[in-house]
């Protein structure tokens, strides 16, 4: 009894033997109720793609691009803003089907984990989504990609910052920017063909469906250079120190 609520106020405490809550557990609950709150609230934050002008818009591409994927493609991510968008807007049959080192915020952690995922899957498309500044952590294993002969397929969102970083700085320290501008990147075209991996570089929206098109039905690694906008910035967000309640919103 003293461990119960000990830490953290249970909604609902249990105490008793096993042999008699565990089977309880077992009975199917009523959530119709909460199942028609999700689905309002669905319905009242839902997604919107028309964003405006010709830029290509992040959310829009993968959208894209999980309205085309095979159903059993595995999606993995670096960490950033990039990694934010593909959570919300790329759909999967399975759980197990999306790799992302989630809150642990491990930059570089894409390719490599796309290298272990194509290998466990050889038969499936593997795509990787990586922004500039995470892409650069682990360049190198497109060595590996090579060597392996690995059809992964690679989305790079480029909008020469470390986006998420820059997004913070804007919003909660005063656009007092630092160590988050990366105008200097390499050509990231060039970079993949001196490891023999073919690519395209996109920069209008009307570039997109063509791209994806493309990348998915090629044969082998590819790499689809996509330049966005540099202030884009992912929403909904939590401020700090807010609820889930409080949360900012805005297009995205």
């Amino acid at each position: 009894p003293a461990e119960m609520n000990k830490l953290r106020q249970a909604h609902v405490a249990l105490q008793g033997d096993l042999n008699a809550l565990l089977p309880a557990l077992q009975q199917p609950l009523n959530i119709d109720d909460w199942q028609q709150h999700c689905a309002q609230l669905r319905d009242e934050h839902a997604w919107r793609y028309d964003h405006p002008g010709d830029a290509i818009y992040a959310p829009l591409l993968l959208k894209q691009l999980s309205d085309r994927k095979p159903a059993d493609c595995i999606v993995t991510t670096d960490v950033g803003q990039h990694q934010m968008w593909a959570a919300q807007h790329i759909v999967h049959t399975r759980p197990e089907n999306f790799i992302t080192s989630s809150g642990l915020g491990t930059m570089g952690f894409g390719l490599p984990a796309a290298v272990g995922a194509q290998v466990a899957r050889p038969n499936d498309t593997v795509v990787c989504i990586s922004g500039d500044g995470s892409f650069m952590m682990n360049v190198q294993e497109l060595g590996t990609v090579k060597r392996k002969q690995l059809p992964l397929k690679i989305v790079l969102l480029d909008n020469q910052r470390l986006g998420m970083v820059r997004q913070w700085q804007q919003l909660f320290f005063q656009e007092r920017y630092s160590e988050t501008t990366l105008t200097d990147n390499p050509d990231f075209l060039m970079l993949a063909s001196a490891f023999g991996i073919p690519g395209q570089h996109i920069t209008h929206k009307d570039q997109v469906e063509a791209a994806l098109d493309t990348m998915l039905n090629s044969d082998g690694p590819y790499l689809l250079h996509v330049s966005i906008d540099e202030l884009e910035n992912v929403w909904p967000l939590v401020p700090p120190g807010a609820s889930n309640s409080e949360m900012l919103e805005k297009l995205s």
